[in-house]
């Protein structure tokens, strides 16, 4: 998961040489990434082919959540089976800039476990509490996680919540998913959830590989499912 920063990345600095590319390439390794999620990503397709001209292998599918989200995935290991975004919160009124969603994926792997995976980029200001903002968006979020996703599903819920561990939306989201890895910048706003803990392995990738990079770290989690 990797918010871009895309008013300073990419439209003031024009990518800093493909900065997020390079990073996203880098990191990859012969493994490659299944699922990538991305938030303030203005252009979903200048992203991955950034990171091809950089190097990432494999064929991705890039998909767009509106409200500046993405997620991408690896063609050859999944294959989708539906999709969907929804609106779960809004910004307050002391720092709006609109409507908060999450975007939902419904992914088959190559043999045959599915992956609901969610991405979410959370309401303003950081760590802010009701209204909108607080622990009613986290029920929105499980309210869509619990329409869409089947019994059987491994969830992932990931993205920049805008809310560090101690806030109320992160606890009531606590009580219900396992949070397995989070974030150090803005106080800790960036975290992955997953309802199947056993065996995820996370790790900070940092905020980029050019002069200039995002304000937020990308984070890389590996599940065994």
């Amino acid at each position: 998961t990797y918010n871009l920063f895309w008013w300073n990345l990419f439209d003031k600095r024009g990518g800093s040489g493909r900065s997020a590319g390079k990073l996203i390439a880098q990191t990859s390794g012969p493994e490659q990434y299944d699922i990538m999620a991305f938030q303030e990503c203005d252009d979903r397709s200048r992203v991955i082919n950034d990171a091809k001209l950089e190097g990432l292998p494999g064929e991705y599918e890039a998909l767009d959540g509106g409200r500046a989200v993405a997620i991408a995935y690896l063609k050859s290991r999944w294959t989708l089976q539906a999709q969907g975004s929804e609106d779960v919160g809004e910004d307050d009124q002391h720092q709006h800039y609109g409507k908060r969603t999450a975007q939902w994926v419904r992914l088959q792997h190559a043999d045959g476990k599915v992956v609901f995976f969610m991405n979410h980029h959370g309401p303003l200001p950081v760590g802010w509490g009701g209204g909108c903002t607080g622990s009613a968006a986290a029920y929105n979020i499980m309210r869509v996680i619990a329409t869409h996703a089947h019994p059987d599903d491994s969830i992932v819920l990931v993205g920049d919540f805008n809310a560090p561990a101690d806030s109320s939306r992160i606890r009531e989201l606590d009580t219900r998913l396992n949070r397995v890895f989070s974030g150090t910048e803005m106080g800790g706003v960036d975290h992955v959830f997953t309802n199947c803990a056993a065996e995820a392995q996370g790790t900070n990738l940092g905020k980029g590989k050019g002069e200039f990079g995002s304000d937020h770290d990308a984070l890389s989690v590996t599940f065994k499912f």
